[in-house]
């Protein structure tokens, strides 16, 4: 029998940020596994870890399979009861796992459980306190930009965690089968939780659980890589969830696509345009049809204030290097 936790890293060519990741995984007051899933890395990153960190188990992929992919096959490496995910760009607190799986409690369906992530250039700010989301299952980070000082005082619960920095019940996680692999990379989180949500679970805020995320660094923030994910991902939601067969909402969603594709294309330069979308549409409707959790779940946000928010996120000074 392994141990009740267990943290699982996806990694491509990141063994520098890696590095400062495990060692304050070494801190942690929280005993537990480690699995470090290598997608495929040209960098010597499976070597250097086992040499450098032999408490972790690697798999080293022989290539890049993507973030849902490289989790799923890391968590089969274990029999915790407990499944953390982290990116391979943040670094924990001493008490970060201990706090973050303290606030899950199967008995009352909290099966999922978010961290607070600080801006490393920023650190007096929030990165993300985990997912939010408006009628067209657009996400936004919670709590992003607000002062870490909110966290000390009653703050809502999140629809989910971003999965970043993320805890789950390791029951839940499998009777949803994990992450979509259908997604490369992005949004793949978003998809998780309304499935988790449709079967009645739920997730809390672990406000004291902290860690500095440097935020996109192995893609660029604004990548055009990155962009056409994102864009894909987001078709794929529309189209596996079916929002075309709620006209009203389908049109928001259709407004918000085309701005946001012009705002990419004036504050990004970045020429990546409908096309990823409608592909991932295509996919989505190929894929088995995902049911929505009741609307006064999930619709947190309006049409204008998710607008709002995405030319917000379009303006905002670039905070990472992915």
């Amino acid at each position: 029998m392994g141990l009740e936790v267990a943290v699982v890293v996806p990694t491509y060519n990141g063994w520098r940020p890696l590095t400062e990741l495990l060692r304050s995984l070494r801190r942690q007051t929280l005993v537990h596994e480690l699995v470090v899933v290598d997608n495929g890395s040209t960098d010597g990153t499976p070597r250097f870890v086992r040499n450098e960190f032999p408490e972790a188990q690697v798999v080293a992929l022989e290539s890049n399979v993507g973030f849902g992919r490289a989790v799923n096959r890391g968590a089969a490496e274990t029999d915790a009861t407990t499944l953390v995910f982290l990116n391979n760009d943040v670094v924990c607190e001493d008490t970060f796992l201990e706090r973050l799986v303290a606030v899950l409690d199967v008995s009352q369906g909290v099966v999922m459980a978010a961290a607070a992530l600080v801006r490393a250039q920023a650190p007096s700010e929030i990165d993300t306190a985990g997912i939010e989301l408006d009628r067209t299952l657009l996400a936004f980070d919670y709590l992003h930009g607000a002062p870490v000082a909110v966290l000390g005082g009653f703050v809502p619960d999140p629809l989910g965690p971003c999965a970043a920095a993320a805890a789950f019940d390791r029951a839940a996680f499998d009777a949803v089968g994990g992450f979509d692999e259908r997604f490369f990379a992005y949004l793949e989180d978003v998809d998780l939780v309304v499935r988790l949500i449709e079967r009645g679970g739920s997730c809390r805020l672990a406000a004291g659980a902290r860690a500095v995320h440097r935020h996109s660094t192995t893609l660029g923030a604004r990548s055009a890589s990155k962009a056409e994910l994102v864009a894909w991902g987001r078709g794929y939601l529309l189209g596996k969830y079916r929002v075309h067969r709620r006209p009203a909402v389908f049109a928001r969603a259709l407004v918000g696509e085309m701005l946001d594709t012009a705002g990419r294309l004036v504050f990004d330069r970045n020429a990546v345009g409908l096309g990823p979308r409608l592909a991932g549409f295509r996919a989505g409707l190929r894929a088995p049809e995902g049911r929505l959790p009741n609307e006064q779940l999930i619709n947190r946000l309006s049409f204008v204030e998710s607008q709002r928010r995405r030319l917000r996120r379009r303006t905002a000074p670039l905070v990472g290097t992915r």
